[in-house]
């Protein structure tokens, strides 16, 4: 068993890098860059610090929502074992055990030769 990071695709972290910037440039101007903004922006800035500081927040909030998968798959040998993408819920544990049950006997009967597995009829004494 192994876990890896599942990307939400590239799209959706162009847009969350996007936002994050908006989100640490209006902070930084917000707090401390005013003094580099033309008078009317720096009355902008004081009459609506509130709004802008949501607003921030709110691109941060959004960029993290964007980020997170939910991402939950398991599996063996490359085999899938579960996935929180497919079912949409993390699974119990009686059903993780069931699933890797599963997909090791899978991998155990693929890894046997041919010439090993013997039809179910035939009785072959004990030696």
């Amino acid at each position: 068993m192994r876990g890896d990071f599942f990307t939400p695709g590239d799209f959706k972290m162009g847009i969350a890098q996007i936002l994050q910037f908006v989100f640490f440039g209006g902070l930084a101007i917000s707090l401390a860059g005013r003094v580099f903004l033309p008078e009317p922006a720096q009355k902008f800035i004081e009459g609506n610090q509130m709004a802008i500081l949501g607003g921030c927040f709110l691109c941060n909030i959004i960029a993290g929502n964007l980020l997170n998968s939910g991402a939950f798959e398991v599996t063996y040998n490359g085999q899938q074992v579960w996935s929180k993408i497919d079912t949409g819920r993390f699974p119990q544990m009686e059903e993780l055990f069931d699933g890797l049950k599963t997909v090791m006997r899978t991998a155990q009967v693929a890894a046997e030769p041919a010439s090993t597995v013997m039809p179910e009829s035939f009785d072959a004494p004990d030696l």
